[in-house]
């Protein structure tokens, strides 16, 4: 019985190493940001899932508390990276607005 659990978490590793390798080609040939980013959590979460299943493969509890570390940091990577982001969008549409406040002023003196 013991053997074919083992089977299976070997299966379930690789799945979830081909999941990364897909999720990674996203995350570098994604057209959007959001793409890019929904990518990246898809990395982090299945290597969560991978640390886990290898927690139970090996018998070692202890990378069960990796796994959550290493869930917790991505998802913080993950907020941070969508707020810088967010923050680059507004100020450029703020410098969008500005111009053509300017293009607008420019005509007028015209």
């Amino acid at each position: 019985m013991e053997i074919l659990l083992h089977k299976v978490m070997e299966c379930a590793l690789l799945l979830l190493m081909i999941g990364i390798f897909f999720a990674f080609a996203r995350a570098v040939r994604g057209p959007r940001f959001t793409d890019r980013i929904v990518a990246i959590n898809m990395i982090g979460t299945m290597t969560s899932a991978s640390i886990c299943i290898l927690s139970g493969y090996l018998g070692q509890t202890s990378l069960v508390d990796v796994a959550l570390v290493y869930s917790l940091l991505s998802f913080l990577a993950v907020v941070i990276l969508s707020h810088v982001v967010t923050l680059h969008h507004k100020g450029r549409v703020l410098n969008l607005k500005r111009r053509e406040q300017q293009q607008a002023e420019q005509e007028e003196k015209l």
